[in-house]
């Protein structure tokens, strides 16, 4: 990678410094994964001497996006150890921590022209720490690292405060903010986030007697074969062992085009007016969970069944709604099951069944199933990582949509520019993690943490690669 040609880090304060204290988070945040998510955006840089102007942009926009989205300040820490649950405090020197770093041997066309590869964006190097979960945890670190020609935008947001849409919200508080600086401009009142964006009442059900095996998430199989690694995963990625885990599972990037998006749409129409449609998104995760659990030869292991897992954002499904740019967890896990004979056989045909199962399981979410679950996960014991019941051969999907919208949308100002590409330094916390996006070039991309071996027989699999292109 390089050696290191400078390096600083500076606490970012607002200039309306918050009330020291602590406060209390929703239950869709107590039982969220407690791994940090870090993500990164590349922009081009031609001149070099704008470094010096864009850094100091960055960190002046910065303390307006925290008076502006205060909780980016506070750090994570235990309120009730034995049931494992957080809240968040303010300190006396509430601030978030912008990390600055120089990498001259990383060149910008390099990477551009290699379409900028995972392998080559390790988090050692382009990731603030913390990598991890600990008892005390900031809410949000940030790095700039320089490259020749360029410079990437690292946001290590902790997932117990905000999922990838909150992450979303974030990231264009803040670029409003850089382009109204760099421009000698204000963001009026107006402009900004107001308490209605914030507020979040109805994620706080009452207390219920519920047991989570009563949701159809969190009821098992009889195969728990792969429990055990799926649990190894998951334990490296709170601690945010990237080399631990990618000794594990590795991560796939593929790319699909809107062209072949449009096609798998029409092979799977239903057949007949009786037939009910399944969007878009219904289709192409049972496009992925068929073909990766043909790539882990579940029937060769003798393994009957295979679930999926998708990620709802239930912003739009609690009552009343929450605001779209509601920066907090508002995730629900959805589960569809299916038998590896289904999964496994060839072709397109059996996709519109799959998809229907798909659909089923997000739609089963109703708003009062929603408050029922933010009742149960009060009383259920330790909440840590309850999002996600026990995985065997399973496949979780999630598609922020939104975030990709926004990150496309975003303007940093005239020095920065756009946005030339989103990459993830993601501590994959299982075996089967999907992510899809839109792609700045159009249609999607896809990034795929499996075994090596699942990878690799995907690559070789016709019906999987006659819809999308390997980018690494």
């Amino acid at each position: 990678m390089g050696s290191i040609a400078f390096s600083e880090t500076t606490l970012v304060r607002p200039s309306k410094a918050p009330v020291p204290g602590r406060i209390s988070v929703t239950p869709l945040d107590q039982y969220m994964v407690r791994v940090i998510l870090p993500m990164m955006v590349i922009f081009k840089i031609d001149e070099p001497s704008l470094r010096p102007i864009i850094l100091q942009n960055l960190k002046r926009a910065l303390s307006l996006a925290i008076d502006e989205l205060t909780i980016l300040a506070a750090d994570i820490i235990p309120l009730d150890p034995a049931n494992d649950t957080i809240q968040l405090e303010y300190g006396e020197d509430a601030g978030v921590w912008f990390h600055v770093k120089e990498l001259p041997d990383v060149d910008y066309e390099d990477l551009a022209q290699r379409n900028f590869p995972f392998s080559a964006l390790p988090a050692s190097q382009f990731a603030p720490k913390p990598l991890g979960h600990s008892a005390r945890s900031p809410v949000m670190t940030l790095q700039a690292t320089l490259i020749k020609g360029g410079l990437v935008l690292t946001f290590g947001g902790h997932h117990v405060v905000m999922d990838a849409q909150g992450m979303g919200t974030f990231v264009a508080v803040w670029a409003k903010h850089v382009a109204a600086v760099s421009e000698g401009l204000v963001v009026t009142e107006k402009q900004q986030l107001h308490h209605d964006s914030l507020e979040a009442s109805q994620l706080f059900g009452p207390r219920m007697e519920r047991p989570l095996s009563e949701f159809p998430t969190y009821q098992t199989g009889p195969d728990r074969s792969y429990e055990h690694m799926q649990a190894k995963i998951l334990q490296k990625a709170a601690a945010g062992d990237h080399d631990g885990i990618a000794k594990l599972i590795r991560v796939s990037h593929w790319a699909m085009s809107q062209e072949k998006l449009d096609a798998l749409r029409d092979a799977t129409v239903p057949r007949t007016k009786e037939e009910a449609s399944v969007t878009a998104n219904a289709t192409l995760s049972a496009l992925i969970w068929k073909q990766v659990t043909r790539a882990r030869r579940l029937t060769e292991k003798q393994v009957a069944s295979s679930s999926l897992l998708t990620s709802v954002n239930v912003r739009r499904r609690v009552d009343p709604p929450l605001a779209p740019e509601y920066p907090g967890n508002a995730i629900a896990l959805a589960k569809a099951n299916a038998t590896a004979e289904e999964l496994e056989a060839p072709g397109v045909e059996s996709l519109y069944a799959i998809a229907k199962k798909v659909a089923a399981s997000i739609e089963w979410w109703t708003p009062d199933e929603l408050w029922s679950l933010t009742g149960a996960l009060q009383t259920c014991g330790n909440v840590a990582n309850k999002l996600l019941p026990p995985l065997n051969y399973d496949v979780l999907v999630t598609a922020p949509a939104r975030l990709g919208d926004m990150l496309k949308e975003a303007r940093w100002g005239p020095e920065l520019g756009d946005i030339k590409a989103l990459r993830w330094a993601f501590p994959a916390f299982m075996d089967g993690f999907v992510i899809i996006l839109p792609s700045i070039h159009g249609g999607i991309e896809i990034m795929l943490w499996t075994a090596p071996e699942t990878a690799m027989r995907l690559k070789e699999d016709a019906d999987w690669t006659k819809w999308v292109t390997q980018l690494e």
